[in-house]
């Protein structure tokens, strides 16, 4: 198939063997190299890197490929690696601390900006144009005959804390119970699941998620109009679906708001060798059909943080779960009503009223407008836009 690719505009290949024809995250089977991708990589910075490979500071690839603006630094395996499903989270972890390494004030013109990629992702394949065009085909180097280990990827990478133990330990086997046994056995699942056909309930470590008020989807619209710079772009797209998906919104929706905001995120472009184009709002939308687990990590305030560059202040709780929070602060209240100090019980007076103050005036004003229910009900901007429906 390499020939298909060879010219192509944007012609990508992961380090990847599939099951099948088609290169889904379901069908992955093994892991051939660990690449990473180095951005705005000037000629000085590719001096610093050639040196830092030399010397040994830093681990040298099989490969380097130049990309066009930027380097993939290939990391030929000895073995290739299995890529059963509970290896997937602990090789994500060693990539993201490896990118973060090799990204740095040294080798990139932007330090700040890591591109933080899955071990699925793929590249543009050698042959193919780079992003300088047709004129400046994608172009291999090799640099060393050197294989490794992810034990080696992580020895080169200082104090690095990623725990290697998961990637040891056998994958669960499927049951052997039949329906007809399991019937018997576990008649209160057999109901739910089988009779009932009510979905398999996953914790949030498992990847389940909450499903979220839609003020949230709302919210981080908002910040991608007033607060996402150029290089986080594409990050913010894949935020968007995150977000869409946990507030239970359609995926018709997602898609229609994210194309909505090409023009305003191509017209933050710095770079004449970087638009942002629609196709690159396609590629973003592939999360969509991703990995549930996957996309709750994309939702954490660290990982937008670092990808969009837009700050997301974290929760007044001192570090602390909500549970262990709310018990904390209750035992405040007890020992501030034990010295005698005025103590704020629930809500004040009144309140909790406004939703039904605005849903009755949407029913007697089917056409009304928010500026409109603002005015005659004298409630506040937020609390209008917050119960609004």
């Amino acid at each position: 198939m390499l020939d298909k690719v060879i010219g192509d505009r944007f012609g990508l290949i992961p380090p990847i063997s599939f099951y099948g024809k088609s290169h889904t995250k379901e069908n992955a089977h093994e892991l051939f190299a660990v690449v990473v991708d180095v951005d705005y990589v000037g000629k000085q910075q590719l001096k610093n890197l050639l040196k830092q490979f030399g010397n040994g500071v830093q681990l040298r690839p099989t490969y380097l490929v130049s990309s066009g603006k930027g380097v993939h630094l290939y990391y030929f395996l000895q073995e290739p690696v299995q890529l059963y499903r509970n290896r997937e989270e602990v090789l994500a972890e060693l990539k993201e601390a490896f990118i973060r390494r090799l990204w740095n004030d040294t080798s990139s013109i932007r330090p700040d900006s890591p591109d933080i990629t899955g071990i699925y992702q793929g590249f543009r394949c050698v042959g193919s144009q780079s992003k300088l065009g047709v004129d400046f085909p994608v172009k291999a180097y090799k640099l060393s005959e050197n294989r490794y280990t992810l034990e080696d990827i992580k020895a080169s990478i200082p104090s690095c804390k990623v725990d290697l133990a998961p990637l040891y330990e056998k994958p669960r086997r499927k049951s052997t119970v039949t329906l007809e046994e399991a019937k018997e056995l576990y008649p209160e699942w057999y109901e739910k699941r089988i009779v009932q056909g009510e979905p398999k309930q996953k914790s949030k470590k498992q990847g389940g998620t909450w499903v979220c008020n839609e003020a949230l989807y709302e919210w981080w619209k908002r910040k991608i109009t007033e607060e996402v710079k150029a290089g986080g772009r594409y990050f913010s797209i894949m935020a968007l679906c995150s977000y869409g998906l946990k507030c239970g919104i359609s995926e018709q929706k997602i898609r229609r708001d994210a194309y909505a905001f090409l023009d305003h995120l191509e017209s933050l472009t710095e770079d004449e060798d970087n638009h942002f184009s629609r196709a690159d709002v396609k590629d973003a939308l592939r999360a969509l059909k991703g990995d549930r687990k996957r996309l709750s990590t994309i939702a954490s305030r660290e990982w937008i943080e670092d990808n969009t560059k837009v700050t997301i202040p974290a929760n007044k709780r001192n570090y602390r779960k909500q549970k262990d929070h709310v018990k904390v602060m209750n035992t405040m209240k007890v020992l501030k009503k034990q010295l005698g100090e005025e103590v704020k019980e629930g809500r004040p007076k009144g309140s909790g009223t406004a939703e039904q103050t605005v849903r009755e005036w949407q029913e007697s004003h089917p056409a009304g407008k928010k500026a409109d229910c603002i005015r005659e009900t004298g409630l506040s901007k937020p609390t209008v836009y917050k119960w609004w429906k």
